[in-house]
């Protein structure tokens, strides 16, 4: 069983310990090590865990050696650190927590507890799932929240962090804790297996002995702001929260799914965005003030080009469908236009094969155009309605992606597709020799 200094004692970062066991995990290859005492808090309760390193000498030697701890779990009431080296059961060792990750779980999470006691307070909102990954967090709750509320309830955060409430933990049984009014409840214990009782609150302070099924409480100003119970790591004062920044919302089951950063996060956030924001504004000629007015501009006059494009390409479709179906073969009345558009592209085949067919057509034409490109060659194929009778274009995009080894496909009267082959001459010759076949059938 492992003592846990990081309730006993949570501002500590070094610590002499006795290894207990040592094994390697086959599937990791990582050494599973269990102490008599750690303070390296281990995933749980939506928290990741700590990371730090053990230092010892090995075989009593002069020079001391590092193993670094990647991660760390419970299993049956002890903590097992995942180590990169092996260490022999019984050495003495200096078990060292990185402050650094620590310091960044507990400004997250204190953060989290902040924002879900408040936006309970304030909306009524249920906390119903807490994640927390390597560079963002999320709660999901479980009503659904609009702008203005959450603007509110991250000015409502940030003050709370501003006023540096205290952060106090209790420990009690799990009777006494069902009494209490609390924004969420769990039987969760912690602590270990000998059945000493707390027999007062402690103040961010766990007793290393505790009940059997203890229940561990925080409360962020005695209540006021939140209530519930949690076996993570948390800060003495919400100030070391430092900032809390909402980076994203949406509807989510029926409630909402809010994603946020504290502190250090919350810092790399903004910043990352004011280097986004400025470049863009260097890119436009403006200041960063003047940067929406810009990017509206540049918008309304690409959709202005946009529209003039449409317009002249679908005057050049019609003039190239005008120029195919005047020099196309006749099939029992019916135009066959199979040709190799040079320089065209996928859209400019559709907007020709669409004049060739359109509903208002006079001559029933089917069309077969291809155009080469980089990575091979698009094509497209459309009919008019009469002609459909004799040859659905589906059918003949099968015939083409069968000489072609290309892929597509479509319907009666209009399919497309793309091959990564270049298309021949030869090509051609067979795909027309094809449809004269069926259109004389």
């Amino acid at each position: 069983m492992t003592e846990l200094l990081y309730y006993s004692t949570p501002i500590i970062t070094e610590c002499g310990a006795t290894v207990l066991s040592c094994e390697k995990d086959e599937r990791s290859g990582a050494y599973k090590i269990i102490l008599d005492r750690t303070m390296i808090y281990p995933e749980g309760g939506g928290q990741p865990a700590d990371r730090g390193s053990i230092v010892f000498r090995p075989d009593n030697s002069a020079a001391e050696q590092t193993v670094r701890i990647s991660d760390a779990h419970t299993e049956n009431g002890s903590v097992v650190h995942f180590c990169d080296a092996e260490i022999p059961v019984g050495t003495i060792v200096r078990v060292i927590l990185d402050v650094d990750t620590r310091l960044d779980h507990a400004q997250q999470h204190t953060g989290e507890h902040i924002v879900s006691g408040l936006a309970n307070k304030l909306f009524g909102a249920v906390n119903v799932g807490f994640h927390k990954a390597a560079d963002y967090c999320t709660i999901d709750f479980d009503i659904p929240l609009e702008q203005a509320q959450l603007e509110e309830l991250e000015r409502a955060a940030n003050a709370a962090v501003r006023a540096n409430l205290s952060v106090h933990t209790e420990v009690t049984t799990p009777e006494d804790a069902s009494t209490r009014t609390l924004r969420k409840k769990s039987d969760k214990a912690v602590g270990n297996d000998k059945n000493k009782k707390s027999d007062k609150p402690q103040n961010n302070i766990c007793e290393p002995v505790l009940p059997a099924k203890a229940v561990r409480i925080v409360y962020i100003d005695n209540g006021k702001i939140d209530s519930c119970t949690c076996c993570g790591t948390h800060l003495a004062a919400t100030g070391g929260v430092g900032t809390i920044l909402f980076t994203d919302a949406q509807h989510y089951k029926g409630g909402t799914r809010l994603w946020f950063v504290c502190g250090g996060r919350a810092t790399a956030a903004v910043r990352t965005v004011q280097n986004i924001v400025s470049a863009l504004a260097k890119q436009y000629s403006t200041s960063r003030e003047e940067l929406p007015a810009a990017i509206r501009k540049q918008a309304d006059e690409l959709a202005s080009s946009k529209s003039e494009l449409r317009e002249k390409s679908r005057r050049l479709a019609s003039a190239e469908s005008v120029s195919l179906l005047s020099t196309a073969e006749r099939i029992k009345g019916i135009a066959v236009v199979c040709s190799v558009m040079d320089g065209s592209t996928a859209n400019d085949l559709k907007l020709t094969a669409d004049e060739l067919c359109k509903k208002d057509s006079t001559v029933p034409c089917v069309s077969l155009l291809f155009a080469p490109n980089a990575g091979g060659t698009d094509y497209c194929m459309a009919c008019t309605e009469d002609a459909a009778i004799k040859l659905s274009m589906r059918e003949l995009c099968t015939a083409v992606n069968c000489i072609m080894n290309g892929k597509g496909g479509g319907n009666q009267l209009l399919a497309r597709g793309k091959t990564t082959r270049t298309v021949q001459k030869s090509d051609c010759d067979m795909l027309r020799s094809y449809i004269e076949k069926v259109l004389k059938s």
